[in-house]
């Protein structure tokens, strides 16, 4: 992009980020309870730091907000969100099997793609996920989001476990024929558990808008979502936003 072209799009993007900053729309309220999930590294982990916590910290902390994050297996944070347990839950992507669940801002945390990955001892005999055939066993997690179009293909059989331990050990013992994964999560999970060269990618998924989602049981959830749009629109003013997702190699 041409120098001139940069500069009117940070000229932009500065100008909403400090109109969405000096006017949020209602007084939030001084702290957020928040589920973050456990297995979702480089994002989100066991011990609560990622990606996602410093994106959510941060932004938060803009807008002297305090962040009190619990965490949990996704699939347990989602039941939470939804029963008003907690006021949001992390990593929540946007679909149709989503947007009417929950609260959404205008700004994803980031995007995500996923991915087929293979036995390379058993490797998949297709190149697209359309063409796999009946009875072809795929690996997921239990409660993520894997886009819209494979609840479609229902020739295949979904097996959900609750980690990525289990759903790369599946694949080893060859109990399941494929595994979906987002490829940094993969990468992340095959390195620390040595089997980058047993386990590829093989085609892709789907790409996922990745957010922060409001628990509609919280009357103040919209109040939450533009304030954390505010936050990061301020960390993307100043360049810090792009700092954080320059860690994601």
């Amino acid at each position: 992009m041409p120098i001139c072209q940069r500069l009117i799009v940070l000229i932009a993007l500065l100008s909403v980020s400090l109109i969405a900053i000096a006017n949020p729309p209602v007084t939030p309220p001084a702290s957020v309870k928040l589920a973050a999930e456990d297995n979702w590294a480089p994002f989100a982990d066991q011990s609560g730091q990622g990606l996602s916590h410093q994106l959510i910290n941060r932004a938060f902390s803009r807008m002297q907000v305090n962040v009190d994050s619990i965490i949990v297996p996704y699939a347990r944070g989602l039941k939470m969100a939804q029963q008003g347990q907690v006021d949001g839950v992390f990593n929540l992507v946007k679909e149709q099997s989503t947007e009417h669940l929950f609260v959404f801002g205008q700004q994803p945390l980031f995007t995500a793609s996923a991915s087929f990955y293979q036995n390379n001892r058993h490797p998949l005999k297709v190149s697209t996920k359309h063409q796999l055939p009946a009875g072809t066993r795929i690996g997921i997690i239990e409660g993520y989001e894997y886009g819209d179009e494979l609840i479609h293909l229902d020739q295949l059989e979904l097996l959900a476990v609750s980690n990525h331990n289990q759903l790369i050990n599946l694949l080893l013992l060859n109990r399941i024929d494929a595994a979906i994964m987002y490829d940094q999560v993969a990468k992340q999970y095959l390195q620390r558990m040595q089997v980058s060269r047993d386990i590829s990618r093989q085609f892709h998924n789907h790409t996922g808008v990745v957010y922060l989602a409001f628990s509609k049981q919280n009357p103040d959830a919209q109040t939450l979502a533009d304030t954390l749009d505010a936050g990061l629109l301020a960390l993307k003013a100043d360049g810090s936003y792009q700092q954080i997702m320059a860690m994601v190699k």
